[in-house]
Order: C-alpha cells, then structure tokens, then sequence
C-alpha cells in the first residue's frame, strides 16, 4: 500500500520548503532570521536580517549568537515583516532543525498566519505549522547516531563543503557560522536536501514526509523506511 501511494504520488522534491532559523528568545524576541528556500534540493532564495530586540539581549544570548543591542538598535522589529512570512507559509510548509524553537518564536509574535494549505491533510489551516523538523527525520532515518546536534549532522553526512559554498553565496559576510540564522537555515537545507541522496526518503510524498515530522511519526517512519 505504502509503495502504491509512492508511485502514484508525486515526491517531497518537488515542493518548495522554507527553512527558517531565528536568533533570539521569548525575553529579547527574534533578532535576526534567516528564511531559506528550497526546491528541487537547490536553494533558491534566501531573506534573513537583523530585528530590533523587544528587550535587552542578555550576555548569554550574545555569547551564542554574537548580536549585542547596539548591533539592532537601527532595526526594524521583526513584525514588520509580516507579508513576507504569511506569504511564504502559503507557498510551502516551513522546516527548522528542533522545529517547536521557530514556532513558538513566531507564534510569540503571529498566533495564526491567514488561511493557507496544510500541506499534510490537503485541507486549509491558519497554523505556521505542520512544521518539517530535520532533527527528528533524522532520528526517524539514521537512529542510532551519537548525535543529532545541527552542526554534528552536517559533519557526520559529509555536507561541509556544500554549506561552505551555500553560505559564501547567500548569507552577510560576518554571519556565515553556526548560531547565525542564515547560516543556520541553510544548515537545515543542506540536512534536507541530503535526503534526497536515500531511495527510501526520496520517494516519499510531502504529506508522509511532514507526517514523519510530528511527534510518534518516528516509530512509523523506522518500521518503513530502510536508508541505510
């Protein structure tokens, strides 16, 4: 049944999909985002800037992500882009390594998006979600690694050189490192793309990817899918 749906269905790859990462908290709100189009496993388009901070970015924050309230002050706040948000969710579903991090961010600032596809039911939704996580389809796919951290995925499947050249293309020149938005977005393109490299992954429909995606899909996805 599940070979039937595949071949009559078309594959996940031929979807555009947002891979969006923040920089920032509920405390100091986001202060930068990067939002990575993907399609085909090419990225096509990448938006990201800087956003004034909702409130003093604490030291520890800065440590992380090396952006200090100086650095935003001349910014925008990150409601200013609204447009450019609702309209990529209509057009695609968004994906983030460790998913609930970019939607509880952007449902701090956006509770709802306008009516849109739900890529996973077929129906209308005005949820930012279902989300594409890269972390846990890589728990789905490749259990058993020793980590599941951003970075070490893209070390461990050999996608360093691809960042490396992504990031040289597309993002600001004093932002091309991990825990920068841009950077950290074209991350988790480089992870889904790289599914692509796998029969079983490639195959899916969008609906089963995004299925797989959502908590319990991990024991459904081990039971199917043979990647290795």
């Amino acid at each position: 049944m599940l070979e039937e749906s595949r071949n009559t269905a078309s594959s996940w790859t031929q979807s555009p999909i947002y891979c969006l990462d923040f920089e920032g908290s509920r405390q100091s709100g986001i202060v930068e985002y990067g939002l990575v189009r993907l399609s085909g496993g090419e990225v096509t388009e990448l938006s990201t800037r800087l956003c004034r901070s909702t409130a003093a970015i604490s030291h520890w924050e800065t440590a992380t992500h090396n952006i200090r309230d100086e650095d935003v002050a001349d910014a925008d706040l990150f409601v200013a882009d609204w447009e450019l948000f609702r309209d990529k969710r209509a057009q695609g579903p968004f994906a983030a390594h460790n998913a609930s991090f970019e939607n509880n961010l952007i449902k701090s600032v956006w509770p709802f998006t306008n009516l849109c596809p739900n890529f996973m039911t077929h129906s209308m939704d005005i949820d930012w979600g279902p989300w594409l996580d890269t972390c846990s389809l890589y728990r789905s796919f490749f259990p058993g690694l020793e980590s599941y951290r951003l970075s070490e995925l893209v070390q461990s499947f050999h996608l360093e050189s691809l960042l490396s050249r992504w990031a040289e293309q597309w993002c600001p020149s004093r932002r091309r490192t991990f825990h920068c938005a841009p950077y950290d977005a074209l991350a988790s393109a480089a992870l889904l793309g790289n599914l692509n490299n796998f029969e079983g992954a490639k195959s899916l429909t969008l609906p089963q990817l995004l299925q797989w995606s959502q908590p319990g899909g991990t024991d459904h996805a081990r039971d199917q899918l043979e990647l290795l």
